[in-house]
């Protein structure tokens, strides 16, 4: 009876579900409006935003950069979101497990400006505008997993934050000094130089920006340098493209070594680094020249020190400084360790300050002591690290309440004291009252005070913040181990997932962000808690969002649309008749130029709004917003839509199911269904996969759609099993980008009458649209295999599928030598091959011959 039972409540709770994905509105007979869309949405929201992974497959890591929660999404905002869901479905309908998490880059100037400005605290502000912004992502439909979310500015975030800062701090990596930096006199706070414009105005306020000196926290990032930079050569990332280049760039060629140095001050030491493209001057340099008006200079001259010297940690001497302008420093430096002895511009600078010399250099070994500094260097922990010349370490401090409280104690007798680890986290004061402008911990003064963790003496705390790209330089390990309560996360909770699969944001994060999290990866990796050191596979830069500007050509005043009218080929505005400027600008609500995600969810629901985001354009390409992409898009629901009610009317006609026969004209258009459907199958896989253009793959579909719907007679409809093969390819092929409009098509498509593939085993008739597996092409359908011979394609064959999944580079060499086409391209040798296997979509080999090599060189070499 029980086995009976179970039997029937088994099959009663399948007929439910069975029920339930093929519920269909049943509108086929309808137009296709938006308010038919929206009730597909609610239809389908539910089952789109609750589908989760087997977590028993393969794991693949999709993270779009996490938002700064302003209260409203952008249409910046809708792009890369789109972007990753669309990703992240196409891998769940390839058998992985996917992580797709979300959270909130919640501390920041922005924040606590808007905060001050509605006169509510920051922490309230910030959590109102959190839910707001869910709310919208949940309205675009977004598969995250919601049950990993974070927010820098919960203190069971930074709680680690303030860990991971402490780990730095004890291995001499989180240090405090002084430095001239940028003052935003406006915000009241410290600006890197990357937020400082070419007028020198801050990036956010708009203010003149001040010059002053004082005392800051720094993360020594350069100590890193050298393995960051090498690290963008690894064969382990993918797509990275031109932001290796800009990684490198904003690195610089790590061809010297910085070597901290020390100046006694009365009964204070002051400490500089001082770096050289030549190690070995460390050993053997003589004297140190200064840049005026630099910061240590400042402090030596406010104490009126004469005769300056400083020590050498390699050589424990000392060594004399000279102040001069006239010299060429080297980039992004105001010291030089000069080596008259052994460099002839060195000797000149002696003469100059009249400084004696050893001229005998029989002694010195340039490349044994090169080593041999650089080991005492390191061995002393004084530095000895390559590094270029310009780049800096980062300056982590903020003047501002709202971010994550550095855990430093300052006690009169035991100096700068870390928190302990058990006190942790340090959690900001609640604010109350706002009623002053500018809110820094420097007014809190209960707060402030407290006891000195190492003598009990009264301390106080630090009160500066942290800059908002430290909470956002290791998040995407927290998401993986987020409820960890013992450490930041778990090595075994990130083991199998990291590096992150495929990485996405914008090319504006591509510099500063990218290069902090890096160091951050390599950091931790070098304290044992990570098992590769880079934490981004594959990384995919999307473009701005662009709209079109309008403002007066006399005064530069931007003006909306709708005070500008067009008269023959020029712009006018209406009221003045003054000419105007039209351009394509990143959107802002100051230039009148911005979309409201809002009209387009309303006007059109999510489903199309993330069509129209994600084609036409590649993601990396920037995007011009306008209406005029519209037609194409809703024209392509329409059709689709159509396909389905035509579907059903020729499997429901009766007359149509009896004729039997077959002609020359059936066989002819089942083969071009059978060849469209693997063609399309295969370049729509490649493009989703490999090259993440989805504007190219949105495309092939939409080809697909024209065969289906292009001389089709109804018997081919109602009868062809290739027919019904590449519509149900083509609604699961689509489903990644619209998922709720895609779960109604094939809602439509399985109550029809009639089907003729209940034994394939291409698709699964027994699963919803959100289960179903990505097809495949048939295993003798022939594939694409190109050869390239010195980038030039020179021959493209046809391979049956199952064939060219085990083809290995060297078989694709001797198939391609037998080819005419290329054999007498390589007469001159064979100096390099590189072969590119795509599985069920295609492959390249590249061959590059003697000549192009040599070509190559040559032009290096001039």
């Amino acid at each position: 009876m029980k086995v009976l039972c179970g039997i029937l409540s088994y099959r009663f709770g399948y007929i439910k579900f069975f029920q339930r994905y093929t519920s269909s509105l049943g509108l086929w007979h309808e137009q296709l409006t938006t308010e038919i869309k929206l009730k597909i949405e609610k239809q389908w929201g539910e089952d789109v935003q609750s589908q989760k992974c087997n977590i028993n497959k393969d794991p693949f890591y999709v993270l779009p950069m996490f938002p700064y929660p302003s209260g409203n999404l952008h249409m910046g905002h809708v792009r890369v979101y789109s972007i990753s869901d669309t990703i992240a479905w196409f891998h769940k309908m390839n058998g992985k497990n996917v992580i797709h998490p979300i959270g909130w880059d919640a501390f920041g100037l922005p924040a606590e400006n808007a905060a001050i400005e509605h006169n509510v605290p920051p922490q309230d502000w910030t959590r109102a505008n959190i839910e707001t912004m869910k709310n919208q992502l949940s309205n675009l439909g977004f598969n995250f997993n919601w049950e990993k979310e974070i927010s820098t500015c919960d203190p069971n975030y930074y709680k680690w934050t303030q860990y991971i800062f402490l780990k730095l701090f004890e291995k001499g990596l989180a240090y405090q000094n002084k430095a001239r930096v940028n003052w935003d006199p406006v915000d009241k706070t410290v600006l890197a130089d990357e937020q400082v414009d070419d007028n020198g105005c801050s990036w956010r306020s708009g203010a003149k920006v001040e010059k002053k000196v004082l005392t800051q926290w720094f993360i020594k990032t350069t100590k890193f340098a050298k393995q960051l930079y090498d690290g963008l050569d690894s064969k382990h990332l993918e797509n990275w493209k031109d932001i290796i280049n800009l990684q490198k760039h904003w690195i610089g060629e790590c061809n010297g070594v910085s070597v901290t140095f020390q100046i006694k001050l009365g009964d204070n030491i002051k400490s500089f680094d001082v770096w050289t493209s030549e190690p070995y001057k460390l050993l053997h340099g003589e004297f140190l020249i200064m840049q005026k008006n630099n910061v240590i200079l400042d402090e030596i001259l406010s104490k009126e020190t004469r005769n300056v010297k400083c020590y050498n940690p390699i050589t424990n001497t000392e060594m004399p400084i000279y102040f001069t302008n006239n010299f060429n420093y080297p980039e992004g430096q105001e010291v030089y360790l000069a080596c008259p002895s052994t460099t002839l511009e060195d000797r000149k600078l002696s003469e100059e300050f009249g400084i004696s010399y050893d001229k005998d250099i029989s002694d010195i070994d340039i490349n044994n002591d090169n080593h041999k500094a650089v080991d005492i260097a390191i061995r002393k922990n004084v530095g000895g690290h390559y590094v270029s010349s310009k780049l800096k370490d980062w300056l982590i401090s903020r003047q501002r309440y709202w971010g994550t409280p550095i855990p430093i104690i300052h006690c009169p007798k035991c100096g700068t004291v870390p928190v302990p680890y058990e006190d942790l986290p340090v959690k900001l004061p609640e604010i109350t009252n706002i009623d002053f402008r500018y809110q820094t911990l420097t007014h809190a003064y209960d707060w402030i005070t407290c006891k000195c963790p190492q003598c009990s003496s009264v301390a106080k705390r630090e009160t500066d913040t942290m800059d908002t790209f430290v909470d956002s330089s290791w998040y995407y390990y927290r998401f993986l181990d987020h409820d960890n309560e013992n450490a930041p996360f778990s090595r075994d909770k990130i083991e199998n997932l990291t590096p992150v699969n495929c990485y996405i944001g914008g090319k504006e994060h591509a510099v500063l962000h990218l290069y902090y999290a890096r160091f951050m990866s390599y950091f931790l990796h070098s304290l044992g808690w990570t098992s590769t050191p880079e934490p981004f596979k594959k990384l995919l830069v999307q473009g701005m969002i662009m709209g079109q500007s309008y403002k007066i050509k006399s005064t530069g005043k931007y003006i909306p649309p709708g005070n500008v009218e067009k008269i023959g080929k020029e712009y006018k505005e209406k009221v003045s008749g003054e000419p105007v400027l039209v351009q394509w600008e990143k959107m802002s609500k100051s230039k009148y130029n911005g979309e409201n995600p809002k009209r387009l969810l309303t006007s059109y629901g999510c489903d199309t709004t993330r069509l129209l985001i994600l084609a036409d354009v590649p993601p990396s390409t920037s995007r011009r917003w306008s209406d005029t992409t519209l037609p194409g898009v809703l024209n392509w629901q329409h059709r689709l839509w159509l396909t389905i009610g035509d579907f059903l009317k020729h499997r429901n006609n009766v007359n149509l199911m009896k004729d039997n026969s077959i002609t020359k004209e059936w066989n002819d258009r089942d083969t071009l269904l059978w060849n469209s459907r693997n063609y399309f199958n295969a370049t729509t896989t490649y493009h989703f996969k490999y090259t993440q253009k989805l504007s190219v793959g949105i495309s092939r579909l939409q080809s697909l759609t024209n065969v289906l719907r292009n001389n089709m007679p109804p018997e081919t409809v109602a009868k062809s099993k290739e027919y019904e093969l590449a519509l149900a390819s083509l609604i699961i092929m689509l489903t990644p980008v619209s998922p709720h409009f895609c779960s109604e098509l094939w809602a439509g498509f399985l109550s029809a009458p009639n089907r003729l593939n209940d034994s394939t085993n291409l698709i699964n008739w027994e699963k919803s649209i959100l289960e179903q597996d990505w097809p495949k092409v048939d295993n003798n359908f022939g594939l694409s295999f190109l050869c390239k011979v010195d980038g030039a394609d020179r021959c493209d064959l046809k391979v049956k599928a199952e064939e060219l999944s085990n083809l290995n580079q060297e078989q694709a060499l001797q198939i391609m030598l037998r080819q005419e086409s290329v054999a007498k391209r390589i007469e001159r040798g064979i100096a390099k091959i590189n072969y590119e296997l795509y599985p069920n979509c295609r492959a390249i080999l590249n061959i590059y011959t003697n000549r192009i090599l040599k070509k190559e060189k040559i032009q290096d070499n001039c």
